[in-house]
C-alpha cells in the first residue's frame, strides 16, 4: 500500500509546481513528504473501507433476500418458544405476516394433539444439544392443517440461551401420498389375504416373500413353513424342471409373465393340479422387481375331465366297435344273400329257363310271360348284387383296397356323370396294410364321394394317395360350390362326424379345407399303431 502511496504522491508533485528547495531544510522536506504519503494511505484505506462496507451491506441484502424467500420456513424462538424472527415462507406456511408473528407463542399453531411432540423435542433438544427433528401437524389460519418436518437446534450463540433455530419443511402433499400408498398397501394386503386363490409374493431370486392364507389352506402348511420350504419343495417331482426354467425366463427379463399348470404337493403328501399365473412388478421405489404368483387348485377341474376323457375313450372304443360289428354284419349279410339268395335266384332262373324251352316245344302259350318273369329275375339279381356291392364290395377283399378305392371313384363318377381322376403311385400300390385300416379307408372315401354328390354341385373329383414314413395321405378334392371355412370347422354332420371318428381310431386326423374352387378333404391315417 505504501509503494502505492509514494507513486500517487510522485504524480501529485508532478502535476503541480516545484517548490524552492533551498528555503525549507531536508528534514523538513522529509517530514512533510512522510505526511503526505500517510495522508494518502488513509485516503487508500477508507476508500477500502468503503467498498467492503458496501460489499457487505450488499452481502446481507443478498442474505436477507435468500433467508425471506428460501423454499424452506426458518423461526427463531426464545426460551419460552416466542418467536423471534422469521421469514417469509414461515409467515406463508402459518398464514401469519412477519410482523405479526413476532411474539407469537409458536404453540398456538400446533395442533393439540401434537403439543406433547413439540415439548418432548425441546426436552431432548436442551438435554442433547444435537440437533433433532419431528413430524407436526399444523393450523394455517382457521381450518387448514398442514404437516412439516420441523428440524431443531439450539442458537443460544445469537439469540440467547435456551434460544432454538426452526427449519420448517412443507411435507403435506408427501404425508397424503403416504397415507395414500400406505392405504393402498392395506387395502393390497387385504385382498391378497382374503382372496379365494392362492397369492404369492416373491423376489427376483424366486423366495417366496408373503404368502395368503387361501394357499397355506391349500397345501396343508402354515405360511411361516411355507416361506421357509419355497416352491422347488413343494413342486412336485415332475415339474420341477418345467418351474424352473419358465422362473429363469422371468427373472431374467426374457419373459413379463407366464400361465402354466403344475402340481403342488400337500402336507399330507398327495398331489394337487393348478395353475399358476406369475407376473413381474415394480417396488415402490420403481428399481426392486418381485414377482406376484396366482395359484388356482383345478385338481376337481382336472378330475373331471380326466373322467371325461375316459368316457370319451370308452365311447370312441364303443364306436369303433360298432363298427367293426356293422362292417362284420355287413360282410356276413353280404355273403349269406350272394350264397343263399344268389342260389335261389339262379335256381329260379334255371326253371325259367327249362319251362321256357318246355313252352316253345309245346307251342309257345307261355312263352311272354316266361320271357317277362326271366327279365324280372334278372332286374332282381342285379338289383342283390348292387345291393352286397354297397353292403361289401369283393373287390376290396378279393384285389386290395388301392384297386378298391379306384374301381368306387370310377363307379360313383360314372353313375353321377363325373370326371375323375385317380393318382396312386406305384410304390403306395405296393404298400400292403391292414385289414381294419383297409375299410376305414374305403369307408372315409365312400362318405367323401357320396357328399360331393349329393351337395357339391360338382363336375371333377380328383383322388391322390400318397405314403411318407409311417403315415398314409388321402386327398379327394372336387371342384364344386365349396363350403366357407367357418362351416367346415363347425360342420357336425353325421357322415364328417363319422369319417373323424375312424380316422381318430387309428391315431389320425382329417381336415376340411375350402380351396379356390370346391373343397378339398385331407386325410393323414397311421399305418401302424393308433387302434
Amino acid at each position: 500500500m505504501r509503494q502505492h502511496a509514494e507513486l500517487r504522491l510522485k504524480l501529485k508533485q508532478a502535476a503541480s509546481k516545484p517548490l524552492s528547495q533551498e528555503r525549507c531544510p531536508a528534514s523538513l522536506q522529509a517530514a512533510q513528504r512522510e505526511v503526505s504519503v500517510r495522508e494518502i494511505e488513509l485516503d487508500m484505506q477508507n476508500d477500502e473501507l468503503r467498498a467492503a462496507q458496501a460489499a457487505l451491506e450488499n452481502t446481507g441484502e443478498l442474505f436477507n433476500r435468500l433467508y425471506d424467500q428460501a423454499p424452506i420456513g426458518y423461526i427463531s424462538m426464545d426460551a419460552h418458544s416466542i418467536i423471534m424472527h422469521s421469514n417469509l415462507t414461515a409467515s406463508a406456511l402459518l398464514g401469519t405476516p412477519p410482523e405479526m408473528l413476532s411474539g407469537q407463542p409458536f404453540t398456538r399453531f400446533i395442533l393439540p394433539d401434537d403439543q406433547d411432540i413439540f415439548y418432548f423435542l425441546r426436552q431432548r433438544l436442551l438435554d442433547r444439544n444435537t440437533p433433532c427433528s419431528v413430524v407436526l401437524r399444523m393450523k394455517k389460519g382457521v381450518g387448514d392443517v398442514f404437516s412439516v418436518m420441523a428440524e431443531a437446534k439450539l442458537g443460544q450463540e445469537h439469540f440467547g440461551p435456551g434460544a432454538v433455530l426452526l427449519v420448517l419443511n412443507d411435507i403435506t402433499e408427501r404425508t397424503v401420498a403416504a397415507a395414500q400408498l400406505h392405504a393402498s398397501e392395506e387395502r393390497f394386503r387385504g385382498v391378497v389375504e382374503n382372496a379365494s386363490l392362492g397369492m404369492i409374493m416373491a423376489d427376483m431370486q424366486g423366495r417366496w416373500l408373503t404368502v395368503n392364507r387361501a394357499l397355506c389352506e391349500m397345501l396343508g402348511y402354515t405360511g411361516p413353513e411355507l416361506l421357509a420350504m419355497g416352491c422347488l419343495k413343494l413342486t412336485h417331482p415332475d415339474d420341477v424342471d418345467n418351474s424352473v426354467q419358465f422362473g429363469q425366463r422371468l427373472y431374467s427379463g426374457e419373459i413379463s409373465n407366464y400361465r402354466i399348470e403344475k402340481r403342488y404337493l400337500h402336507k399330507d403328501g398327495h398331489a394337487i393340479w393348478a395353475i399358476l399365473s406369475a407376473t413381474t412388478v415394480c417396488g415402490a421405489t420403481g428399481l426392486t422387481r418381485q414377482y406376484v404368483g396366482m395359484v388356482e387348485d383345478i385338481s376337481v377341474r382336472k378330475l373331471a375331465l380326466e373322467k371325461l376323457e375316459q368316457s370319451h375313450e370308452k365311447l370312441r372304443q364303443f364306436i369303433a366297435h360298432q363298427e367293426r360289428v356293422k362292417e362284420g354284419e355287413r360282410i356276413r349279410i353280404a355273403r349269406e344273400m350272394h350264397d343263399e339268395l344268389g342260389s335261389v335266384l339262379t335256381g329260379v332262373k334255371a326253371h325259367l329257363s327249362v319251362a321256357l324251352i318246355h313252352d316253345q316245344r309245346n307251342g309257345g302259350t307261355l312263352q311272354a310271360r316266361l320271357e317277362d318273369a326271366c327279365s324280372l329275375l334278372d332286374t332282381a339279381t342285379a338289383a342283390v348284387r348292387t345291393v352286397i356291392t354297397e353292403l361289401r364290395p369283393s373287390v376290396l377283399d378279393q384285389l386290395g383296397v388301392w384297386a378298391a378305392l379306384e374301381w368306387h371313384v370310377e363307379e360313383v363318377c360314372a353313375r353321377a356323370g363325373l370326371i375323375c381322376h385317380t393318382h396312386i403311385p406305384p410304390e403306395t400300390v405296393l404298400l400292403e396294410i391292414d385289414p381294419e385300416r383297409s375299410t376305414a379307408l374305403f369307408r372315409i372315401l365312400q362318405e367323401a364321394l357320396t357328399n360331393v354328390v349329393r351337395h357339391a354341385g360338382a363336375t371333377r373329383v380328383d383322388l391322390r394317395v400318397s405314403h411318407a414314413y409311417s403315415s398314409i395321405r388321402m386327398e379327394v378334392q372336387d371342384d364344386g360350390k365349396g363350403m366357407d371355412s367357418e362351416s367346415l370347422v363347425t360342420a357336425n354332420s353325421w357322415g364328417l362326424a363319422g369319417m373323424r371318428e375312424r380316422a381318430r381310431h387309428f391315431g389320425g386326423g382329417i381336415r376340411f379345407m375350402a380351396v379356390a374352387h370346391g373343397t378339398l378333404l385331407v386325410l393323414q391315417l397311421p399305418i401302424r399303431g393308433g387302434a
